[in-house]
């Protein structure tokens, strides 16, 4: 591998890191919003009584984070395999970094195995913390081997 390559995606790598970190950051406090604003008397494993249009607002917001993460990869890459590797890279520290922010701001979850909705599309997935974890390490780990390849070959 020539050190160029290595010291671009390595760059890439570390600014990405930052950015997904951050996005965690500002999607925690919608949550944490939300939570206040609909379980004002703590968290459980229900989605709440929220009017229709608040659900389908949150479901857009959702759409709008992939589409995000999306786009940031695809400026960032240079071919389709370099562009997914960024995409699942960033989003596997983005999912880590989000549950790191909700421990540090909340102190919740109370343990790894602890229930969550996880996400909202198509429908309401609901899981213990540590799956989306567990899938998110693998992404940032099949996304670096992912550019790392793509860095390699020039």
């Amino acid at each position: 591998m020539n050190t160029t390559g290595r010291r671009n995606y390595t760059g890439k790598i570390l600014a990405l890191t930052l950015f997904a970190v951050a996005m965690a950051y500002l999607e925690t406090a919608v949550v944490v919003y939300l939570r206040e604003l609909y379980c004002p008397g703590g968290f459980t494993l229900t989605i709440p009584a929220m009017p229709c249009s608040m659900i389908i607002i949150e479901m857009f917001r959702e759409v709008a984070t992939l589409a995000m993460l999306a786009t940031v990869a695809l400026v960032v890459g240079r071919r389709g395999w370099e562009r997914f590797g960024f995409l699942i890279f960033i989003w596997g520290v983005w999912d880590i970094f989000y549950y790191v922010w909700l421990k540090a701001i909340l102190n919740w979850p109370s343990s790894l195995f602890e229930w969550d909705i996880l996400f909202l599309l198509p429908i309401p997935w609901l899981g213990p913390v540590i799956a989306p974890v567990l899938v998110a390490l693998l992404m940032v780990i099949f996304g670096v081997a992912i550019i790392r390849l793509y860095a390699d070959s020039g």
